[in-house]
């Protein structure tokens, strides 16, 4: 029951960043538009389009994984595991979970030492205007951190022999070729 109460909340967050990506995504496009139609019609393109872009693409990109994975629709390639005994599969998840979740916690460490060596510095991008360098840096141990307490979650699941729910399932079958 508590189990299932941690995955909730943590879903809520998930799917919280997930927004902000897609946010954050727009607001990048419409920030080159902007630039593109200022440079194009008045020959005066906004500064630093570039710069910012390359500074929120992290956001875009790794804000999102842990909602990815609770609603299961990450690739895969599944030769082996389809083709073997329930009790195997069990096994194959405990593994790879907790394998992925080790591999997460230390990429979150580490991204963190980046991140509060940038912040504590005050770094920022070598652009027309000032720009912190520390908030691309914060998307990759924030996302990550998240991502481990998924895999965790998940790990968590299998070893309690409880079953995870996903609630938003996502029709693989539309892509398989």
């Amino acid at each position: 029951m508590v189990l299932r109460k941690i995955d909730r909340a943590i879903k809520k967050v998930e799917k919280a960043l997930s927004a902000i990506s897609w946010m954050v995504a727009l607001l990048v496009s419409l920030l080159i538009v902007v630039d593109v139609v200022l440079r194009f019609f008045f020959n005066h393109p906004l500064p630093a389009t570039w710069e910012i872009s390359e500074l929120l693409m992290p956001l875009i990109v790794f804000l999102p994984f842990a909602h990815t994975l609770a609603i299961d629709a990450h690739v895969r390639v599944s030769l082996l595991k389809d083709r073997v005994s329930p009790k195997t599969r069990v096994f194959f998840d405990v593994f790879s979970n907790g394998i992925s979740f080790l591999m997460c916690a230390m990429i979150t460490y580490w991204s963190w030492l980046r991140f509060w060596e940038s912040f504590k510095i005050n770094e920022e991008m070598l652009a027309a205007i000032w720009i912190p360098w520390w908030v691309g840096k914060g998307a990759m141990p924030l996302a990550f951190g998240i991502f481990s307490i998924r895999f965790l979650i998940l790990l968590s699941f299998n070893l309690s022999g409880q079953s995870y729910k996903i609630e938003e399932p996502v029709d693989t079958q539309k892509y398989v070729t």
